[in-house]
């Protein structure tokens, strides 16, 4: 189970390398959609211990006027010791890029989080990254989010270090 996960991550990962330099031509970035992987850990403050998580998902987001822009993405997140220990979510997000034109692009984004699994929790998230463009349609997204119950942020929360393949 580790090695396919591994090899899922890996895959993940690996899946911008094969794009080209990108042209020089400074064009502003106003769509595009991820495919992501994202190790993590679940922290549980009132038990004093995390547990180590990983998620697979995807998701778009689009610049609206300036650096502001809308976004969401769905996927599952599940504890290391087996996929049958996750929850399913769809974050929808406000973000602000700090830069929107060229190759690299920092961010910050937060939003509401729907999580299920045989029920539903309310949750909000919140982080920042930067999307990397490595050729016109491809590139790579490395992000830390960090999802929380807003009426117990004391009690537990999920902190994920993502890595997306960028597409447009």
């Amino acid at each position: 189970m580790r090695r396919a996960m591994l090899i899922s991550f890996l895959g993940v990962l690996f899946l911008a390398v094969p794009a080209v330099s990108a042209s020089e031509e400074d064009r502003v970035t106003t769509g595009y959609g991820y495919v992501v992987g994202a190790p993590g850990v679940a922290i549980s403050f009132c038990c004093g211990g995390g547990e180590a998580t990983m998620a697979l998902g995807g998701g778009g987001e689009g610049l609206i006027k300036g650096g502001f822009g809308m976004g969401v993405d769905g996927g599952y997140t599940f504890l290391v010791r087996g996929p049958g220990y996750g929850i399913g979510y769809v974050s929808p997000s406000a973000l602000y890029q700090f830069k929107t034109r060229g190759k690299t692009n920092p961010f910050v984004l937060g939003g509401y989080t729907l999580a299920f699994r045989g029920g539903v929790a309310n949750l909000i998230h919140f982080g920042g990254g930067v999307n990397r463009w490595l050729s016109q349609h491809w590139g790579l997204r490395v992000e830390a989010r960090y999802l929380m119950s807003p009426g117990y942020p004391q009690e537990a929360g999920f902190l994920q270090f993502r890595v997306a393949a960028l597409i447009r």
